[in-house]
């Protein structure tokens, strides 16, 4: 009987103490978490009015870079299936940047339909799991940078006045993955226009790849691939010339840094 009562002591005793190992890592965790928050500091050392912290530096540029224009050829080749709520030109564009944040392992291939070389993903952090901001990730007050003060969802407008940096009027500034702007006022429900520059590796050709939007409740639009020195024969308004008054330029997203 003895040895029964000192079996069961020493059972409850290693029980306590793996319960309160258990515990205590799944504390320590949760205060190195806090810690890490702590840490991070959410300003703008370089006055750019956007949150230092969401900023890359040049080795994740250049990964999501080749992420976006990557999932965005994808998407025209039709591997990738652009969601239908994102079936616009700013919808395409919202959808390629969420995606090119995410890491992207063996079940983000199988469930995207990805077919392309893997190369390495985004270090700083990963979508949707983003300290402080999580999926809000679109800046839509143009008077903060603090978490509030971001958004899952962007208007063409908001994306180009306060995600993105204006680069020049002239294209030969642009590199693949970076926007090209367009203005209608003429047309007061769409008036602003975006397209992704794409340069081709090979022929050195340049694209300009873009989702019409709805053209109306029957016809949700299409993908198109235009070649720059094409697009004038759709509307000279059209045109990415520096002389074309409705094209406002060439832009490139505030996280990168290359």
């Amino acid at each position: 009987m003895r040895k029964i009562i000192i079996f069961t002591c020493i059972f409850l005793s290693l029980i306590c103490i793996i319960i309160f190992s258990l515990f205590w890592q799944k504390e320590e965790i949760v205060n190195t978490e806090k810690l890490s928050k702590q840490l991070i500091k959410i300003e703008d050392v370089d006055g750019n009015n956007y949150p230092d912290f969401l900023e890359l530096d040049a080795q994740d540029s250049y990964s999501f870079s080749y992420w976006f224009n990557s999932i965005i050829l994808n998407i025209i080749n039709g591997y990738i299936t652009l969601p239908s709520n994102y079936e616009d030109c700013a919808g395409l564009i919202r959808f390629a940047y969420k995606e090119s944040l995410k890491k992207h392992d063996q079940n983000w291939i199988k469930n995207t339909g990805y077919k392309g070389i893997v190369k390495e993903d985004v270090k700083k952090y990963n979508y949707p799991d983003i300290p402080f901001y999580g999926t809000n990730i679109f800046k839509i007050d143009k008077n903060n940078i603090n978490p509030d003060s971001f958004s899952n969802y962007a208007s063409a407008r908001v994306l180009i006045e306060m995600n993105m940096d204006f680069l020049s009027k002239n294209i030969e500034v642009a590199q693949s993955g970076d926007i090209l702007v367009f203005f209608h006022p003429e047309d007061p429900e769409f008036p602003y226009h975006v397209m992704v520059y794409f340069e081709d590796p090979v022929s050195f050709e340049e694209y300009a790849i873009y989702h019409t939007g709805p053209v109306d409740e029957f016809n949700s639009g299409e993908f198109r691939v235009v070649k720059i020195k094409n697009l004038y024969k759709a509307d000279p308004t059209w045109m990415a010339v520096p002389e074309n008054k409705s094209f406002m330029g060439v832009y490139r997203f505030k996280i990168l840094n290359y």
